[in-house]
């Protein structure tokens, strides 16, 4: 079936029997510790913050709390003009004196839209200062709460790898460039992993899949705590989709059930079980929080005549938008969309639309092209990189506040990472992990017969 024209409209229909959930408040997070001051320094101190920033962008709240000092609290603050590995000037006083544990907060401070916009791009950072190290003895770099694979804490994304057949993962370290180690083997039945911050401490918390006969066992490490919290949640032919969708700032266990449109839902702010039919029988469930409001939206797409139309029911006023972006050409000969993925490239705290397309179905060896919808102007961001013979990932691997395409190649046995960065325009070339290495979330599931990879699906 010959390929769709590219369609860019936006059309908002009633939301029939969905109630209108209140505007929320979009909520990001610090995991403070020694290494991310400048010069880094070895402290045994650990720390996390919370800020809320309320829906009018005129005020926030922060909370904290902090614990293992070498030495008395003398001061903390919140600096901004300071992106990772930059020191910047104090914004916001925490008047904070004390022992080598304690809080902060809660403390409410007014902000100017130019400070959002600082906060957005992931230049402001959390600070404690002690009697030892009078310029600061754990930092934290703020940034979107949820974010994933950052497993330091420092704002960017870290480049880690799942090598199943030892229940391993390995880290590269954004902060330092260093290499972590973690074994967790799920069980006898693991089928891969995933990351995303389900503790609210800033930090990405590793989690394995673990198939026993129709249950799907998921198993979550928890870097807060350090301790591993076990849910049985969803069948193995589920659609798996982590996301923050009650606004608290941690990630929920979520799965969608595509034979019949259901979205089965574990909130982190109460525990209990949401339940919502929204989507159609074979309806591809996506993550994303498109009106910015701090929640992830129901979402999912469809192909049409016209091409992928994807259907989202805003979480702050219960409106469902349909927007078609992408070619849906049918049988597997339209655009790649990517169901897990959280992108935004103009960094305006909006999911932006995103496909990429392989001009050249017939052949290999072609270069992608991405084609994103750009939330902040409903405007086409077009981008070529990497080859369809890639694997398509995105994350902020310059810590800009922005989504970096990543296009991830096989070279001799070993994965180079090429990344276009957003913050300069420029690529960069890392190389980590093996061949047979799994991104965590890399995984296919047979849904219904069909293989879908919690990456990327083509229409």
């Amino acid at each position: 079936m010959r390929r769709k024209i590219f369609l860019m409209l936006t059309i908002c229909l009633s939301a029939f029997v969905f109630s209108t959930t209140a505007l929320a408040q979009q909520k990001f997070t610090a995991s403070l510790n020694g290494p991310q001051e400048v010069p880094p320094v070895n402290s045994p101190g650990r720390g996390s913050c919370v800020i809320t920033l309320n829906t009018a962008e005129t005020q926030f709240t922060v909370s904290c709390t902090y614990s293992g000092l070498t030495t008395n609290v003398v001061g903390g603050h919140i600096h901004d003009n300071g992106p990772v590995g930059v020191n910047g000037p104090v914004r916001f006083n925490f008047n904070l004196t004390g022992g080598t544990s304690g809080t902060v907060g809660p403390l409410t401070f007014a902000v100017t839209p130019a400070q959002v916009a600082d906060l957005r791009a992931h230049r402001w950072y959390a600070n404690i200062h002690t009697t030892q190290f009078t310029g600061g003895e754990i930092r934290g770099q703020v940034k979107q709460a949820t974010q994933p694979f950052d497993f330091d804490g420092d704002g960017r994304t870290d480049i880690r790898v799942f090598r199943l057949n030892a229940g391993t993962f390995y880290t590269l370290n954004s902060i330092n460039n260093s290499v972590s180690t973690n074994f967790f083997a799920g069980a006898s039945g693991t089928i891969n992993s995933a990351s995303d911050d389900y503790d609210g401490d800033g930090r990405g918390d590793l989690v394995t899949f673990v198939n026993q006969g129709t249950a799907r066992l998921w198993r979550i490490l928890q870097t807060g705590t350090n301790t591993i919290r076990e849910v049985y949640w969803g069948l193995t032919t589920d659609q798996v989709l982590p996301a923050d969708y009650d606004g608290d700032g941690k990630t929920d266990v979520a799965v969608f059930r595509r034979t019949d449109g259901v979205w089965y839902i574990i909130r982190s702010s109460d525990n209990q079980m949401r339940a919502e039919v929204y989507g159609a029988a074979n309806d591809l469930a996506m993550v994303g929080d498109f009106d910015k409001d701090g929640i992830n939206d129901l979402t999912t797409t469809r192909g049409t005549v016209n091409g992928v139309a994807w259907f989202t029911r805003r979480s702050s006023d219960g409106v469902t938008q349909v927007v078609l972006w992408g070619g849906g050409g049918g049988a597997g000969s339209g655009d790649f969309v990517f169901p897990a993925a959280q992108v935004d490239i103009d960094g305006d705290g909006r999911q932006d639309h995103v496909v990429a397309r392989d001009p050249n179905t017939a052949a290999t060896g072609d270069t992608m092209t991405y084609f994103i919808r750009r939330s902040s102007d409903g405007q086409a961001f077009v981008q070529p990189w990497g080859l369809d013979t890639d694997a398509r990932l995105f994350g902020d691997y310059d810590g800009d506040g922005r989504t970096d395409l990543v296009a991830r190649r096989t070279v001799n046995g070993l994965y180079v990472w090429y990344i276009y960065q957003s913050s300069n325009g420029q690529g960069r070339a890392v190389t980590f992990g093996q061949t047979g290495d799994l991104r965590p979330g890399e995984h296919s599931d047979i849904l219904n017969g069909e293989e879908i990879s919690e990456f990327e699906v083509k229409f």
